[in-house]
């Protein structure tokens, strides 16, 4: 295993499965497209089928033909995207033209304040077909009961709260569009509980319901059925596996659709309310306040719609996949908390994709941007909460891939997309490292598009026709990336703390988000998964540890809830009874007694890396909070990889690893595909990291071969003062040049010159050096560099760097006597094509700003 650890480019399994999209291009244009692909050192492709003209019709056959076939020529595998419109649900339209029926269902009422006392009151109730906060009229599909309760005096409360125990059926006075009965003294409220298909997203109102099987099944039988009649030959081949895009309850537009919104429809099914784990005459508290009884029942109904939609539409499809012989996977929305909510999110992010093959998530439209770990304004609803991005997103998709068996460790995020053309190699690179040292192993890049260039749909795109001038160094990204996932893939994740994933606390009261402790436990080094309570149901205590499949963890942590629902306080007591260390963040749920206080630890949440300092892996001899770690272990052998996060501080500290005395100790750079023995001291392993960086330690029983060098300490710099030609090429006039200037007095960025500070594509730095001590140079420092720098030393290629540090291994590049260097930096077509999505990114100067320094060394 150890000698494969850098194996040759393009030989390591592949990792990438870009989305290519199709407009219906000629076969001249897809044929290019999977060569340029294929190029790009992605040796996959995920077909988006979203603006296909002909979407399962003769023309997307032969399309799908087309790139079958030339992927089988390059040994390239094939995902495809399972609908016709984003997002999946839709089933090519059969819901709406044909299964109006098993479109989606939705549960609302209508709330009348009255005050008595009045006998024979009437009510007109004819207003239902038209809901007082909607303009559309209501289809009322069933009224499942009409109920009444007395108002409490406590107005102070949002949603104006009733007396549960008042609750009382009056069905029986409804009738002809009027609600006759008579009113006691004092204020009341009359609840009307119908079924309906209105009232939804406007974006998904012809969409499936998830919650029913058959509705389900439309989609299998227009999209799933129709390919392996066509093309079911290359399933389990060529055709590995269906996506299923961002599907969701589609009860209301956006992220913020928390159970108990006073104006939004709920999911529903025909009969659903037998189902549930209450009496239907408490319906009306999964949208009003009754003095804390509500809090179980929007618990109950929460946890059986989450539940069904996995049964119901999840498990359908990976079902239909696995016995077909292909996976299934795909995302749902997890934006700003979705992913534990309606509306946007399918209500618990582990059960949305229990059934799927791999862990999904998505990281797209500046979600993630380096150095900016708080919310920000972006191309999302509601803007980017980027504590959550940051923090949480990547672990939620690591721990459900790390967690459940069927799994196989497997986490894929589509990534990049939406970023607008500021985007280049750079930020991705800083992407790629934030979510594989969270444990994410598959990436969907997003996006190939042969569309006529410039397409203005979710830019950047890769290839662009030739016009993306930094399409010709994404092998630098791809082989990097691919060398990583490979080590991420097959052995088990190792982490000391889990914690518990708080969907539940949220349904029932005022809850802690999840990131909040992931951050600070990540910002200390300690390392954790987030765990769901379907997972800790299961869980065993062995020897005081928490031990899920192959994960093994000495405590686990309970973000601070105001309610803890009795299914999870029972849950955590066995837990506790079995000898687990448990500790509650801020303070134990308010619903907790005192006998149920016993034996639990509670801390604030900024000393949560303190009280836990006795269970961590790893310590660092200096504080700091951007350095994030991942360790994995595969065969007997342990990797740990460390990022620098940082976008403008070094990493310069001791690490204390404790339990790997006497082992066999390497340093694996990913991205230059070389190893060093690591040197251990008495204190620990010293690390230095420049921003960006990466590095992979290994620690193993085996000897590595690792580069046989004579060390060499540097021992000056001296900055290269020299007269420079700088010459610029276009992405399609590469690699001819025209002559832009002559800079006299040092470096400067061609952004700054009259008439290039809109130009994109590469700007080249040429100078001859007088070298008399060439044995003596071992580096060339160019400072920072916007953005990719490729440096020739007499017309040999000494490296290229697509991120910080731009530092290049220098030695035996230079001659004594008269050198020629020449320094190309390629930046983003962001510059000259200002599209709405880049306003979200800093447009960098282009070229060079900083001195250059010849690097000196000597031997030690």
């Amino acid at each position: 295993m150890l000698k494969n650890i850098t194996g040759p480019i393009g030989k390591l399994p592949n990792h990438f499965y870009p989305f290519f999209w199709q407009h219906g291009e000629d076969e001249e244009t897809l044929v290019t497209y999977v060569e340029k692909i294929h190029q790009s050192g992605m040796r996959a492709v995920c077909v988006e089928s979203r603006p296909h003209p002909d979407f399962v019709g003769d023309k997307w056959w032969e399309d799908l033909g087309i790139i079958i076939r030339e992927c089988e020529k390059r040994g390239m595998k094939i995902w495809l995207l399972d609908d016709s419109h984003f997002p999946t649900g839709f089933a090519n339209g059969q819901i709406r033209d044909n299964f109006p029926a098993l479109g989606k269902q939705y549960l609302s009422m209508r709330r009348y304040d009255v005050a008595g006392p009045m006998n024979k009151a009437r009510i007109d109730a004819s207003m239902l077909k038209g809901r007082p906060w909607s303009k559309e009229p209501t289809d009322v599909i069933e009224t499942l009961g009409v109920y009444m309760a007395k108002r409490t005096s406590n107005y102070t409360v949002e949603g104006d709260p009733i007396d549960a125990t008042t609750l009382v059926d009056i069905t029986d006075h409804y009738q002809n569009d009027t609600i006759q009965l008579d009113l006691e003294k004092g204020a009341w409220s009359i609840f009307v509980v119908f079924s309906t298909h209105s009232g939804g997203e406007e974006a998904t109102k012809d969409y499936l319901n998830p919650l029913v099987k058959e509705a389900t099944q439309v989609l299998v039988e227009e999209v799933y059925e129709k390919h392996l009649q066509q093309v079911g030959n290359h399933f389990g081949k060529t055709i590995t596996a269906f996506f299923s895009d961002e599907p969701r309850f589609g009860n209301q537009k956006g992220t913020e659709s928390r159970i108990g919104k006073l104006d939004m429809v709920l999911p529903w099914r025909p009969g659903l309310e037998k189902e549930l784990a209450f009496e239907p005459i408490l319906l009306p508290l999964l949208w009003i306040p009754a003095e804390g009884a509500e809090k179980e029942v929007r618990y109950a109904y929460m946890d059986k719609i989450t539940t069904l939609y996995n049964e119901n539409f999840t498990k359908v499809l990976a079902d239909w996949c696995e016995n077909k012989g292909v996976d299934y996977l795909g995302h749902n929305i997890e934006d700003n908390g979705a992913h534990a909510r309606l509306g946007y999110g399918a209500g618990h992010f582990f059960r949305a994709q229990e059934a799927q093959h791999f862990s999904g998530i998505d990281v797209i439209g500046t979600q993630i941007v380096p150095g900016m770990p708080f919310h920000h304004d972006a191309f999302q609803t509601g803007g980017s909460d980027g504590e959550f991005y940051h923090f949480a997103l990547a672990k939620l998709g690591a721990s459900a891939a790390h967690l459940t068996a069927h799994k196989n460790g497997r986490a894929m995020c589509e990534a990049f997309g939406a970023y607008g053309w500021n985007e280049g190699l750079k930020t991705m690179k800083w992407i790629t490292d934030h979510l594989l040292v969270r444990g994410i192993n598959y990436l969907v890049p997003h996006a190939f598009s042969p569309k006529e260039f410039p397409d203005w749909d979710c830019p950047p795109h890769f290839y662009a026709h030739g016009n993306n001038p930094q399409y010709r160094y994404m092998t630098h990204l791809t082989d990097y990336a691919n060398r990583l996932m490979n080590i991420f893939n097959g052995g088990s994740h190792r982490a000391p703390v889990a914690v518990a994933y708080p969907a539940e606390f949220e349904w029932a009261g005022e809850a802690m988000p999840v990131e909040r402790p992931v951050r600070v436990l990540t910002e200390a080094q300690i390392d954790m998964d987030i765990v769901s309570f379907d997972h800790l149901k299961d869980a065993l205590v062995i020897d005081n540890k928490l031990r899920i499949l192959d994960e093994t963890f000495e405590a686990l942590v309970i973000p601070y809830a105001s309610y803890m629902p009795k299914a999870m306080m029972a849950i955590l007591e066995k837990l506790k009874l079995d000898g687990l260390r448990i500790v509650f963040v801020d303070d134990l749920p308010e619903n907790f007694d005192a006998a149920v206080k016993e034996g639990y630890e509670v801390s604030s949440l900024q000393e949560l890396p303190k009280q836990l300092e006795d269970v961590c892996e790893m310590k660092l001899a200096q504080p700091f909070r951007e350095l994030v770690y991942y360790h994995y272990e595969k065969d007997g052998t342990d990797y740990w990889m460390f990022f620098n996060e940082s976008i403008s501080e070094e990493v310069d500290t001791t690490v204390s690893i404790p339990s790997y005395p006497g082992r066999n100790g390497y340093a694996f750079d990913a991205y230059h595909n070389q190893v060093k023995e690591l040197e251990v001291s008495q204190e620990g392993i010293a690390m230095k990291l420049a921003p960006h960086e990466t590095i992979v330690w290994v620690f193993t029983d085996e000897q590595m071969p690792a580069k046989a060098e004579e060390p060499q300490k540097e021992s000056e710099r001296k900055p290269i003062e020299a007269e420079w030609k700088v010459n610029f090429a276009g992405a399609l006039a590469y690699p001819s040049f025209d002559s832009v200037t002559t800079l006299q007095n040092g470096i400067q960025a061609l952004s700054d010159l009259k008439g290039y500070d809109r130009a994109a594509g590469t700007v080249a730095y040429e100078t001859q050096l007088n070298v008399s001590d060439a044995n003596s140079i071992i580096g060339l420092d160019l400072g920072m560099v916007y953005e990719i720098a490729e440096v020739f030393v007499n017309s040999q290629s000494i490296g290229t760097k697509i991120a910080p540090p731009y530092v290049f291994d220098a030695k035996n590049s230079f001659r004594d006597g008269k050198n020629t260097l020449r320094i190309e930096v390629t930046n983003t077509l962001g510059t000259s094509l200002r599209d709405p999505l880049s306003q979200y990114l800093l447009i960098e100067p282009f070229g060079m700003t900083e001195e250059i320094n010849l690097i000196y060394g000597i031997k030690v």
